[in-house]
């Protein structure tokens, strides 16, 4: 029974560290071909949110995230895979740090010439100084290590969406 329970120990450490692994690995490669390797199409961003949206398994008695979409088409040209990496983290980030509960919104609206996309959680919320650094590689707003995380998702999203023309 000890030995089970430091197998099961190693087990998760490993997926952990290959986690980290991977995102390093993956920003590392976003970073260095700067969008040169994107494959870009011009794509309805409502469908890509709902995508996204649909395809995230929430927590455990939790809701898809409630969607607020425009009834205009959002024709964008992107990188269907990139964007939507990106839009995995965000929802992801929003389940994570607001693990007492309450919906999760994802609301897409025309700002002039381009769209905005707010993802709206109840969460823990951020400091204006954790706002300064979210997207710093390894930067943890929780650190009490409460919430599991590589503290490189939001490095990712800004890559890919400044990489696309966008601003996080």
């Amino acid at each position: 029974e000890r030995r089970q329970g430091y197998l099961a120990r190693i087990v998760r450490q490993a997926r952990a560290m290959m986690e980290i692994l991977n995102e390093l690995l993956d920003l590392q490669r976003i970073e260095s071909r700067r969008g040169k390797d994107f494959v870009l199409a011009v794509c309805d961003l409502r469908e890509l949110v709902r995508e996204a949206a649909q395809d995230f398994p929430p927590p455990a008695g939790r809701e898809l995230p409630e969607l607020l979409l425009p009834e205009e088409p959002a024709q964008v040209r992107v990188d269907r895979s990139k964007l939507q990496q990106a839009l995995r983290n965000l929802i992801s980030n929003a389940y994570k740090y607001s693990p007492d509960g309450g919906a999760v919104q994802l609301q897409l609206a025309r700002e002039g010439a381009n769209w905005r996309l707010d993802v709206v959680d109840h969460g823990i919320g951020l400091t204006p100084e954790q706002l300064t650094r979210v997207c710093e590689r390894f930067y943890r707003a929780d650190a009490s290590g409460a919430i599991s995380g590589t503290g490189l998702g939001m490095s990712i999203v800004k890559e890919i969406i400044e990489l696309h023309g966008g601003q996080l």
